[in-house]
């Protein structure tokens, strides 16, 4: 039996950290240009894969979406596994909201598949996760775990530390918190640059932690990822290549 691919963790850490509070909008002016980027993802210093990540505008919808696949050893052991996930959001007003969502890997016999649609009249999400369906009420401005990160790239309040928002994941509404913290320099394939980081800490014996770094000078799209257990960074992933479209 095949396991689910380590590159999936990236997806993890990419969607940690939230923007705002339950008021939060996705504001049009807010979003970076479309991008096409690519990420190497690591097992502590061991390259396991590449993640390709992409912004597009398709009329008044906004298309966001990655895809991660294995490399060197951890191909050997996975194969063809991928696992993508792509979130459907639509223009209303001034903002955009998520209208659906998926998550998919192809080549386990795993049911990791995650499939939402939105219904904005009846303020209800239709969830499908691991082959079971189930009806959400969600408050105003709820994103997937996923799309929820493009609250991230614009330019921080400095006065606000904590940060809290409404995000369907793995099945159920939760509300997360995540803090702001320093400024620091990232060492990249694109250079040297500064940016600001956001944290999630789980309240668990690992003393779990997902950190997201983003960088003024890209835009504020993803510069780098981790998860740490116990102050140890198990996975890692990191921009190498992106193109502006």
């Amino acid at each position: 039996m095949k396991k689910c691919p380590a590159t999936a963790v990236v997806f993890l850490l990419l969607a940690a950290p939230g923007w705002s509070g339950t008021g939060a909008t996705l504001r049009a002016q807010h979003l970076p240009p479309q991008f096409e980027a690519v990420y190497e993802v690591r097992k502590g210093d061991l390259l396991i894969g590449k993640m390709q990540l992409s912004l597009r505008k398709e009329g008044d919808k906004l298309v966001y979406k990655s895809r991660a696949f294995p490399v060197g050893i951890a191909a050997a052991v996975m194969g063809n596994q991928e696992k993508t996930y792509r979130a459907l959001l639509e223009k209303t007003k001034d903002h955009y909201r998520t209208v659906e969502f998926k998550h998919e890997v192809s080549g386990s016999d795993k049911g990791y598949s995650e499939h939402y649609t939105f219904d904005w009249n009846s303020h209800t999400a239709h969830v499908r996760y691991k082959d079971r369906n189930s009806t959400l009420n969600i408050p105003p401005h709820t994103f997937d775990s996923f799309s929820v990160q493009l609250l991230l790239m614009r330019e921080p309040d400095s006065e606000v530390t904590s940060y809290t928002y409404p995000v369907i994941s793995k099945g159920r509404l939760k509300d997360y918190e995540y803090k702001l913290e320093l400024d620091q320099p990232i060492q990249t394939k694109l250079g040297n640059v500064t940016a600001h980081r956001f944290v999630r800490e789980k309240n668990d014996k690992k003393r779990t932690r997902y950190t997201g770094w983003y960088s003024q000078s890209l835009y504020y799209i993803p510069v780098r990822s981790e998860k740490s257990r116990n102050g140890k960074i198990e996975y890692s992933a990191q921009i190498t290549e992106v193109t502006w479209l």
